[in-house]
C-alpha cells in the first residue's frame, strides 16, 4: 500500500493546490499544467512525492510545513520534467513559447514555497542555489545521484527546519544512492530511445565504452543488443541498480527514516526479480539464435 502523502492532503488535493497556484499568476497555462502533471503520478515519482512527508514524521515537523514541502517538490519537478522535454525537443512548436513560460513560472512558484518561510539570510538558498547549478550542469551526464540535486533541497530543508543539519551528509548519501538506482532502471528502459535521440544512457556507455553523442546509432544499437543476448550486462545492470537501492535503505535505516527504508527495500526486491527475469529471456533469445545459426547455445556447447 502507498504510504499516506501527509497528514492532511492526498494526491488529488496537491495536484488541485499547485494548479491554483499556476492559474492564479498565468490562467491561459492551466491546461498546460494539467495535461504535464497528469504525467507526474506518485507511483512513477515516489519519492519526489512521498519525501517531504516521510521525513516531516521523521522529525515532527508541523503539517503545514510538511504540505509546503510536497507542493514545491511537485511544481519543482513539473518545471525540470518541461525543460528536459524542451531540451529533448519533445515539445510540440505550437507550444514551446508557452512551455517556457510554465517551466519558468513552476520553479519560480517552487522558490516561493521555501520563500514564505526561510529568510534571507538562510543557508537553505546557498544549498538551494548550487544544487540547481549542480543539476544544470550535470543533468545528463554521467554522474547519475546530480539528477536528484532538486529532490536534495526539501530534505536539506526538513533538517534544517528540524534543527537537523548534522543529519544532513548521512541522509544525502541515501538520496544519492537511490537516485543513482532510479536513474539506473530508467536508463535500462529507455536505452533504445536515448541512443536515437543522441542522449548519453549509462546502460548504452557501460557496453560501447563510453559516452558517445550521436557518434553511432545503428552500431551502437547493434553491439548492445549482441551484448544482451551474448552476455551478462543486463542482470550486471540491474545488480548495480540494486546494490545501490540496498545500500540507500541501509543508510535510511540508520537514519531511522523508516518509510524511505521500507520504499527502497521493496523496489530492490522487485527490480531483482524483474532484471533476472530480462536477464533469462535475453539469454534464452541469445541460445536459441545460437542453436538456429550455429548450432551451438551462447556458451559454446554444441548441440
Amino acid at each position: 500500500m502507498s504510504p499516506m502523502l501527509t497528514p492532511l492532503l492526498d494526491r488529488d488535493e496537491i495536484s488541485a493546490q499547485v494548479l491554483r497556484r499556476v492559474a492564479g499568476r498565468e490562467p491561459r497555462l492551466e491546461r498546460l499544467a494539467v495535461r504535464h502533471l497528469a504525467r507526474l503520478t506518485p507511483d512513477r515519482w515516489t519519492i519526489e512525492w512521498h519525501l517531504p512527508a516521510w521525513l516531516g514524521r521523521r522529525f515532527e515537523l508541523e503539517p503545514a510545513f510538511v504540505e509546503a514541502l510536497v507542493q514545491a517538490n511537485v511544481l519543482g519537478l513539473l518545471a525540470i520534467r518541461l525543460e528536459d522535454d524542451l531540451e529533448d525537443g519533445e515539445v510540440a512548436p505550437s507550444e514551446i513559447a508557452d512551455t517556457r513560460v510554465l517551466a519558468r513560472l513552476a520553479l519560480d512558484l517552487a522558490v516561493g514555497e521555501y520563500a514564505a518561510r526561510f529568510g534571507a539570510g538562510s543557508p537553505l538558498w546557498t544549498f538551494l542555489d548550487r544544487s540547481m547549478a549542480e543539476w544544470r550542469a550535470g543533468a545528463s551526464g554521467i554522474d547519475l545521484a546530480v539528477r536528484g540535486a532538486p529532490l536534495k533541497i526539501a530534505g536539506f530543508a526538513a533538517c534544517l527546519q528540524a534543527d537537523r543539519l548534522d543529519l544532513w551528509p548521512t541522509l544525502e548519501r541515501s538520496l544519492d544512492g537511490a537516485v543513482t538506482a532510479l536513474v539506473l532502471y530508467d536508463q535500462f528502459c529507455d536505452w533504445e530511445a536515448d541512443l536515437t535521440a543522441g542522449r548519453w544512457n549509462a546502460f548504452v556507455a557501460s557496453i560501447v565504452g563510453g559516452p558517445r553523442r550521436r557518434a553511432s546509432p545503428e552500431r551502437d544499437r547493434a553491439m548492445v543488443l549482441a551484448a544482451m543476448l551474448t552476455g551478462p550486462v543486463v542482470r550486471e545492470h540491474f545488480d548495480r541498480a540494486v546494490r545501490a537501492a540496498r545500500d540507500a535503505a541501509a543508510i535510511a535505516d540508520d537514519l531511522e527514516v523508516s518509510e524511505l527504508e521500507a520504499f527502497l527495500t521493496s523496489w530492490a526486491a522487485r527490480t531483482s526479480e524483474q532484471g533476472a527475469q530480462v536477464a533469462d529471456h535475453y539469454q534464452h533469445a541469445g541460445d536459441q539464435a545460437a542453436r538456429l545459426l550455429l548450432g551451438t547455445t551462447t556458451g559454446g556447447t554444441a548441440t
